[in-house]
């Protein structure tokens, strides 16, 4: 009885969160797409998720579910794969953007470290729930564990522009000026005019001319930056 649930499960496989079942153990990438509905296969990337790992699987690529047990399928419409790097392992991905909580799902961070993208002549970026990775040449490339430094905040600000930094969050000193963080948003998200503009942190204002530490802010923390009701701005 166990061999024949064994069979039956080797048999199942998860593509883009569907399960689809087959007759065989070992089925091709086309047979794979159709049985979940992503029709014709030409047109879709399929990738395999697996052991922090990615690899794409052809339309003509013989895929053994029993051996692949455990891993998953993503599959895009999309004519094109993106590269990117995790802990200097290559990967790829169908579209250009990933949301960070689909990555965080395929790639756990180690115990005692954090996920971050460090950047030259930039604060690292530590990605956080809800952000967004972008694998255009401009975007995100090689994505980092470290160790997560306790002497460190991370900060996110929210604007009616955008959100900086999309990935998630910058990992600062506590002795940094809140205004130079500001000064790093409005450049990334090309504000115009943030004249008149005042920060908050859970509803109650902070004076940017401050540093993180005597602001009282620590751990993780969202700046909420803009025009106060009635007031002016870009």
């Amino acid at each position: 009885m166990a061999n024949a649930e064994d069979k039956l499960k080797a048999r199942e496989f998860t593509v883009n969160g569907q399960t689809a079942y087959f007759d065989d153990n070992e089925v091709e990438g086309r047979d794979i797409l159709n049985a979940v509905g992503l029709v014709p296969a030409s047109e879709y990337q399929l990738i395999l998720v697996k052991d922090r790992r990615t690899r794409l699987i052809g339309a003509d690529t013989t895929l053994n579910l029993k051996k692949e047990a455990g891993g998953v399928l993503r599959a895009f419409r999309s004519d094109r794969t993106f590269s990117f790097t995790v802990d200097e392992i290559s990967q790829l991905w169908g579209v250009a953007e990933m949301d960070v909580d689909e990555f965080l799902r395929h790639w756990p961070a180690p115990e005692g470290k954090e996920w971050v993208l460090e950047l030259e002549n930039e604060p690292d970026t530590v990605l956080r729930s809800g952000g967004t990775l972008n694998f255009e040449p401009e975007g995100v490339e090689d994505i980092l564990s470290r160790q997560v430094k306790a002497s460190k905040v991370l900060v996110t600000v929210f604007t009616t522009s955008g959100t900086f930094p999309a990935q998630g969050a910058l990992r600062v000193d506590v002795d940094e000026v809140i205004a130079t963080v500001l000064e790093r948003a409005a450049k990334k998200l090309k504000l115009t005019s943030t004249a008149g503009w005042v920060v908050q942190v859970d509803g109650n204002d902070v004076n940017p001319s401050l540093t993180f530490a005597q602001a009282g802010l620590s751990g993780e923390i969202d700046l909420e930056w803009g025009a106060r009701e009635g007031g002016g701005g870009a």
